[in-house]
């Protein structure tokens, strides 16, 4: 089977490439593994689908290659992907700088894509599973189990390897590889981490309003606050999920990774233990859950009261609480892994595509799209910003050289 353009995965940088190959004319066939495309859209956002953000720089991205994140989302910004979705009929929705689609429904974006595709006249062959890549001539040749396809131009859109059950086995970066690609260390993102500390098990379902700051080596690299989630494992929450791309990474080089949560953020510690002192002098001969009640949740307080050398009825010194309250440790031993992890960090090195269009220094025709590459967004739509701004950058321009090469041919 030949098309002027293959596309493996039919995730949302896949199909976005789709669209913009197919209206610049070219014949386009997207090989997706799950039975379905776009699976993983419909997960986004709590079936919302958070698909851009309004606020954008480069603190939302990790990578290797920072400038040329920096210069891809300046070619394809948020409103180019507002633009876009408006054309397919989704009307935009914001909150706080998140946008959904005004119906709060991954469904919609996910159909919206689907109809284009239909109207494009885009051919989709799911449950195929490509095993091998091929160059051939000024074309490529793709091998699945059942069947070889031929193309002028290839987009791997494979994804990563997080969340396998809704699509992507990190295979890509197997394909890449073959290819002549280098691929930096790949580990999980945006997802819960693991303690060392037992306490934990007693403070299951939790949570609490904190400021969460990552140590690796003892040495502050990052932080984030918002809501933690406190469970068996160790800690959740989107604060966490922000920094354990980075602690897996400290975790993977044999560095010593450890969170330290914050519950009063807003207070420093001297102002945190004057109060406390005011406050244990004010309940003055009254039983010590007296003195607890109201001041966090009653069991996270009770185990920080422990913690801090309090027994009993007896509290401990109010230095030692507020030390607590303000760096109560969680020792990382490892990440919930990629099965419980949205997005991969690492992947194909940026170094090796056209910051322009994506399209691989080591073969042209070859484009390298979406969660493949090395770059990581925080939570808040950036993931889906990175594969709408990449698919659609090397779908047009793929498209844009098909319909260049048949009038030199």
């Amino acid at each position: 089977m030949k098309s002027d353009i293959i596309i493996i995965g039919g995730g949302a940088s896949g199909m976005a490439a789709a669209i913009c190959a197919a209206r610049q004319g070219a014949s386009v066939l997207i090989l997706e593994r799950m039975p379905r495309a776009g699976k993983k859209l419909l997960a986004t956002g709590n079936g919302k689908c958070n698909y851009t953000n309004r606020w954008m720089n480069g603190e939302c991205y990790h990578s290797q290659k920072p400038s040329v994140v920096k210069t891809i989302l300046h070619r394809f910004d948020e409103k180019a992907v507002e633009d876009f979705f408006m054309e397919l009929g989704i009307l935009p929705k914001e909150k706080d700088g998140y946008v959904y689609p005004n119906s709060m429904q991954a469904a919609s974006v996910l159909d919206a894509l689907r109809f284009e595709l239909e109207r494009l006249h885009v051919t989709i062959l799911t449950d195929t599973d490509v095993q091998n890549i091929k160059t051939k001539g000024k074309g490529f040749q793709v091998i699945s189990e059942r069947e070889t396809f031929h193309c002028r131009r290839l987009i791997l859109a494979c994804g990563g390897k997080a969340s396998e059950k809704l699509g992507s086995n990190g295979s890509g970066y197997g394909l890449a590889e073959n290819l002549g690609h280098s691929v930096i260390s790949v580990v999980p993102a945006l997802t819960g981490l693991k303690a060392k500390e037992r306490v934990y098990k007693a403070l299951t379902g939790i949570r609490s309003e904190a400021s969460v700051s990552l140590f690796i080596d003892g040495k502050m690299v990052d932080a984030h606050r918002g809501e933690v989630q406190l469970a068996d494992y160790g800690i959740s929450g989107i604060p966490v999920f922000q920094l354990s791309g980075q602690a897996a990474y400290g975790l993977l080089y044999g560095r010593k990774v450890v969170c330290m949560l914050d519950f009063f953020p807003d207070w420093t510690k001297e102002q945190l233990v004057q109060f406390l002192r005011d406050r244990k002098n004010h309940f003055q001969g009254r039983p010590g859950e007296v003195f607890e009640t109201g001041l966090l949740n009653r069991k996270l307080i009770h185990e920080c009261i422990k913690l801090a050398g309090g027994q009993g009825s007896r509290l401990p010194k109010m230095e030692y609480l507020a030390e607590i309250c303000k760096h109560f440790p969680a020792t990382i031993i490892e990440s919930r892994g990629f099965a419980q992890a949205q997005v991969c960090a690492g992947g194909v090195d940026l170094a090796e595509i056209r910051p322009e269009n994506c399209e691989s220094l080591i073969h042209p025709g070859l484009y390298i799209i979406g969660e493949l590459l090395d770059a990581d967004g925080i939570c808040g739509g950036y993931n889906l910003q990175w594969a709408w701004a990449t698919g659609c950058l090397a779908g047009s321009a793929a498209g844009k050289e098909c319909h260049a090469s048949y009038r030199t041919d």
